[in-house]
């Protein structure tokens, strides 16, 4: 397979739905929260990170700030995924060069189409 995903989400549902979305098309691993996420991100060469923002004691935004601080190249290779867009964490996204973002609610069968971009290995 060789494509690479990581899913950082405290909500076990929301990686169920990831997972299977995503069946098939690539290898997944998964963090329960932001805990080390930045460090595996570093560490680990994934395709594609999907992200969540509102998590607690580590929080999405702080993991992006601090892969930005280890490894600023992995920022494109992130999608954050929330279902609190609003102004202020608009605003403390934008600052960095991330894939985008995945808005909840969301229609699990565009996961796929969203994510398949950023499979490139064969």
């Amino acid at each position: 397979m060789g494509n690479r995903i990581l899913i950082v989400d405290d909500d076990a549902v929301n990686r169920e739905i990831f997972r299977w979305s995503l069946e098939g098309l690539c290898e997944i691993d998964e963090l329960t929260s932001g805990v080390g996420a930045a460090a595996r991100i570093a560490e680990v060469d994934y395709d594609l990170v999907l992200l969540d923002v509102m998590m607690p004691i580590v929080d999405g935004v702080e993991v992006v700030e601090d892969v930005n601080r280890l490894r600023a190249d992995l920022l494109p290779r992130i999608l954050v995924v929330t279902a609190a867009m609003n102004q202020r964490l608009l605003e403390q996204l934008s600052v960095f060069p991330l894939a985008g973002v995945i808005e909840r609610p969301y229609d699990p069968e565009q996961i796929s189409e969203i994510c398949a971009p950023f499979f490139t290995r064969q």
